[in-house]
């Protein structure tokens, strides 16, 4: 049913050592995608699961940050349906039948990404459960329902169910520079760019919960200090176009 990615620099031993056997036994899950940045996380994967069927994993060549290091990962999914999650973060078995539920009774077009409607234990958009947010109504819900900073942290907490086609789709050449100095806020920059080029749905799923860890080697954390100009950018970028429509 689902390809689940995980990008992923040296999270191995704090974080994928725990998760990797859990999903192994989710049988929602028929391959997981391993994407490293430097091969750390993948030699030893490799050494503590070797040649398991479930599994695949690619080394990148050089850094290429998260942006195109999520990219990279979910072009490389063999299912429609591709559960993007941070390598820091877990999605349990109720995660995947959630959106299982969700993809069978609902008639989604292939624009569509099902986001979280909790990040436990800080990001909370329960009271969303239901919503589509897409360009018709992404102005309302900066201004009434979420207010501009509320719906940006939504815009950038991530950890979604794609649609390949999304990925098979986006344009990236015109904004390289951006997508490679963006780290801390490259889930916002991808759904502005899919907003903007194809029409994005995102479906705030009721019941749909992940466990989101805050912790100081988050990306987010060790980039945003340094990368503010970029950040601002990106912001700027999207109240744009929350205004234009």
């Amino acid at each position: 049913m689902f390809s689940l990615c995980i990008p992923t620099m040296d999270r191995y031993d704090t974080f994928l050592k725990q998760y990797l056997p859990l999903y192994l036994n989710i049988d929602l899950i028929d391959e997981i995608i391993i994407c490293d940045e430097n091969g750390n996380d993948a030699t030893k994967i490799n050494r503590d699961f070797p040649n398991h069927p479930k599994i695949r994993i690619h080394t990148n060549a050089s850094k290429l940050g998260p942006f195109l290091n999520k990219m990279i990962c979910c072009k490389m999914a063999k299912h429609e349906w591709i559960v993007l999650i941070d390598s820091d973060n877990f999605a349990d078995y109720n995660y995947f039948s959630v959106s299982k539920q969700f993809i069978e009774t609902h008639n989604l077009k292939k624009n569509t990404i099902l986001a979280p409607s909790w990040a436990k234990p800080n990001f909370n958009y329960s009271h969303l459960s239901n919503v589509c947010i897409n360009k018709t109504n992404l102005k309302q819900y900066s201004k009434d329902q979420l207010g501009y900073t509320g719906l940006t942290t939504f815009m950038n907490t991530g950890n979604y169910i794609i649609n390949k086609y999304l990925i098979n789709n986006i344009n990236l050449e015109n904004d390289r520079e951006l997508i490679m100095n963006s780290s801390a806020c490259d889930v916002i920059l991808f759904n502005v760019l899919l907003l903007e080029q194809l029409d994005l749905h995102i479906y705030i799923v009721p019941n749909l919960v992940y466990n989101h860890v805050v912790h100081n080697g988050s990306v987010y954390t060790t980039t945003v200090s340094h990368t503010r100009k970029y950040v601002n950018m990106v912001h700027h970028r999207y109240y744009n176009l929350v205004e234009s429509i």
